[in-house]
């Protein structure tokens, strides 16, 4: 969580949409953000006929590419309400106000994510609602998308000698 932060961009490619949360020192500002994160493995890798050392990085790339166009250019991030991705609908093309300060673009995120990672993230959410009443609200958005949290590259290593197997 990141009290009296904004949402930034993180890519490296034009073609390519990634952003993360961020909080300024004094943690000031009137906005907050959380990042809601999905386990995927390589078998989500195979599913989409990616395989290879670097098929978390392809995985990665492929929804950055989909975020890009889904918001249609020029680093515009897709969102949509936390209230409408849990019925799955776009209510209209007016969101609410973000601290994304280079423009978002309301979109279903359903068409950027597979079912079972939009099914984990509606799980998610349904969860937190009962820890934090009040998370689920029409007011709160969902940006896409944060794809680097961790590494897309897994090494495996001998448990024995530490060196790649």
């Amino acid at each position: 969580m990141c009290p009296g932060g904004q949402v930034v961009l993180t890519s490296t490619d034009p073609s390519e949409l990634c952003i993360n949360g961020m909080s300024f020192s004094r943690r000031s500002s009137k906005w907050a953000n959380a990042a809601l994160v999905v386990t995927v493995s390589s078998k989500d890798f195979a599913a989409l006929d990616l395989h290879g050392p670097l098929a978390g990085v392809e995985f990665q790339r492929m929804f950055e590419r989909r975020a890009a166009a889904m918001g249609g250019g020029n680093f515009v991030v897709p969102v949509q309400t936390v209230t409408d991705f849990l019925d799955n609908k776009l209510s209209g093309t007016s969101v609410p106000s973000s601290s994304y300060r280079l423009g978002v673009k309301a979109t279903n995120l359903h068409e950027l994510f597979p079912s079972h990672i939009t099914s984990s993230l509606q799980q998610s959410l349904l969860k937190f609602d009962k820890e934090l009443p009040g998370f689920i609200s029409s007011s709160a958005l969902l940006h896409g998308v944060e794809t680097r949290t961790s590494s897309p590259v897994q090494i495996s290593r001998s448990a024995d000698t530490y060196e790649c197997t």
